[in-house]
């Protein structure tokens, strides 16, 4: 390999393909060359960067501004590889692939010197790709702190948070994919459009829904934020009156969603959550008899879609992966909880069924509760349910609802009140 290439190799293939005027969808060709931007970058060597590159790339502050001051650095302007990376770009997947431990390197400096010195904070490469777009993606690190201060010192030094690469698709597209919710936060805090379409016309909004409920719960809160719509109440696990997170919390008796690290919060917040607050009563709830036959067991069809793709998930729980689950409870004993309700789903329309009465699945966060709610016993709760997910919950999939056990057999549903979407 030639020194420079840092092993990747552009093929006549990708040449053709790139050729195309403006956006390339996919049937010009645009999975085609995600595969092979993906392939003929197998053979990376960061051995084969030139000197200064391969300094950006392992984060050697003391290298990279000493060169950029004797002037040994090369035009900060211009790119290296056949892929034709800028030096934002090389420092900043080498932060992705983190090969040079703390505090060697120093990935917040190099980027800062390289921006001061003049590197375009908006230089593509090949495939449109910014450093941006890199970051944002994260490659399966899940939030890595510096990728997102890296993300920060990039927007607010001029890179565009809606720069669209060759396929049409903006930063936080990549940052759905990937569920990288910092990222998500970031983007839609600078700016992100939700409303851009790519090159095959899919647009990030709705597209995020069906990227996971971390996604989802991200970006809704973000639009809401938006339109100064106030968010409903969420299974948020705080003190509603003093912000105290952990420790033992006590539900409010009436609505089962407000949380209170002591009585003397709960009685001091009682004058701004009566306003509020919404009891279980008939109506606003519902009872069905929960179903416990289903076989097989759970996963994500967002995680499922990551893993076809060669995308890094976090391993599931076994816990999260079954299919059926009662919790044991005393004689008389009720078991408040915050559930999901997703009603049946159309694969071949990828959309929620209009017509369907298949099986409503139903579980809590730590899938300590999982059932199923058939329509057959349950006809007139059951379209009830199926009408307030519909028209308010989630792509009218799925929604939240504060809820309570009466024994295995008798699930009480608040449908009148709505959760906030929650990351489950």
């Amino acid at each position: 390999m030639q020194r420079g290439s840092a092993g990747f190799t552009v093929t006549a293939e990708m040449e053709a393909i790139l050729r195309h005027p403006g956006y390339i969808s996919c049937d010009a060709g645009g999975q085609r060359l995600r595969d092979l931007y993906q392939s003929q970058s197998a053979a990376f060597d960061y051995n084969l960067y030139n000197p200064f590159a391969r300094c950006c790339f392992l984060g050697l502050i003391r290298n990279v501004s000493r060169m950029v001051e004797r002037g040994e650095a090369p035009d900060l302007t211009g790119t290296e590889t056949p892929y034709k990376f800028g030096y934002l770009t090389i420092a900043v997947t080498g932060c992705v692939m983190n090969m040079t431990p703390p505090p060697v390197c120093d990935y917040v400096s190099v980027v800062k010197c390289l921006l001061s010195s003049g590197a375009p904070p908006n230089s593509e490469d090949i495939v449109g790709y910014s450093a941006l777009h890199h970051a944002a993606m994260n490659n399966g690190h899940r939030d890595n702190p510096i990728l997102l201060e890296l993300m920060r010192i990039l927007l607010k030094n001029g890179a565009n948070a809606n720069h669209q690469n060759r396929y049409g698709e903006v930063p936080i597209s990549g940052a759905f994919q990937h569920e990288e919710i910092g990222a998500i936060d970031i983007l839609m805090e600078y700016g992100a459009d939700l409303e851009m379409a790519d090159a095959d016309g899919v647009k990030p909004n709705p597209f995020f829904i069906k990227c996971g409920a971390k996604v989802t719960a991200a970006v809704t809160k973000w639009l809401r934020k938006r339109t100064g719509e106030e968010a409903p109440m969420g299974d948020t696990k705080m003190c509603s009156r003093c912000g105290r997170k952990g420790g033992s919390l006590k539900m409010c008796a009436k609505c089962h969603v407000a949380r209170y690290c002591s009585t003397e919060c709960q009685h001091a917040h009682w004058s701004t959550h009566k306003l509020t607050c919404q009891p279980f009563d008939a109506s606003n709830t519902v009872t069905v008899r929960p179903s416990y036959s289903a076989p097989g067991t759970m996963m994500s069809t967002a995680d499922f879609s990551r893993q076809a793709l060669g995308i890094p998930t976090e391993p599931t729980p076994a816990s999260h992966q079954r299919a059926a689950r009662a919790p044991k409870l005393r004689p008389e004993e009720a078991k408040a909880m915050i559930i999901k309700v997703q009603v049946p789903y159309s694969v071949l329309a990828d959309s929620p069924s209009t017509i369907s009465r298949a099986d409503m699945l139903v579980y809590t966060k730590k899938r300590d509760f999982v059932c199923n709610i058939k329509h057959s016993g349950n006809a007139a709760a059951y379209s009830r349910i199926s009408q307030v997910v519909r028209s308010r919950g989630v792509g009218g999939a799925k929604a939240y609802f504060p809820a309570e056990l009466k024994g295995k057999y008798e699930l009480i549903i608040k449908i009148g009140e709505v959760l906030a979407e929650q990351p489950f």
